[in-house]
């Protein structure tokens, strides 16, 4: 499913998204896939077999749920994968970090002050993973995000073979 994006020119007549403009809870970011460069380096270093909220349009896995709140526990096996729709990201992360015990997120990190990454995501998180150049989501028209994103990681070891910055929790209490 194609997002339809506005575009503009900009001053060297490339188009640009005007979809991501805003609030990062913005619903028409809700299919925006993860890119196979991000994802595909990733499944080979950590199995994923469940993916947290997707359907049967956007998911990575063959294992996945549309309802993602209905899931009450995920045991010491399933490593899950988490690309949240951007319209209820909060209500996601909470619910990934009381019942994951090991997964990868992906999500938006233009600003790490923002009471999401600073009550939800950091305090519950094991690292986060910064790559190096901005993603290029799958399922929408343009030249990729304006904002950058990040990898959070629980229970897992940091990525390898993708080019960015790690940041470590140290002291990380739990607070879900």
């Amino acid at each position: 499913m194609r997002i339809p994006v506005i575009k503009t020119e900009n001053k060297k007549g490339k188009a640009r998204m005007k979809a991501n403009n805003g609030k990062g809870n913005n619903p028409l970011r809700d299919e925006w896939e993860t890119p196979s460069e991000i994802f595909d380096p990733l499944m080979k270093q950590y199995n994923f077999n469940f993916d947290c909220c997707a359907d049967n349009v956007n998911t990575k896995l063959e294992n996945y749920t549309e309802a993602f709140e209905d899931v009450t526990q995920c045991d010491n096996h399933i490593v899950c994968w988490m690309n949240p729709p951007f319209s209820i990201a909060w209500r996601m992360f909470e619910h990934f970090f009381k019942i994951v015990k090991k997964g990868v997120a992906i999500y938006r990190c233009d600003n790490l002050e923002t009471a999401l990454w600073q009550k939800v995501i950091l305090p519950n998180c094991s690292w986060v993973f910064i790559p190096n150049k901005r993603v290029c989501y799958e399922g929408l028209d343009g030249d990729g995000a304006r904002f950058p994103s990040a990898l959070i990681g629980v229970g897992l070891d940091i990525p390898k073979g993708l080019k960015g910055i790690v940041l470590k929790v140290i002291n990380n209490e739990k607070r879900l």
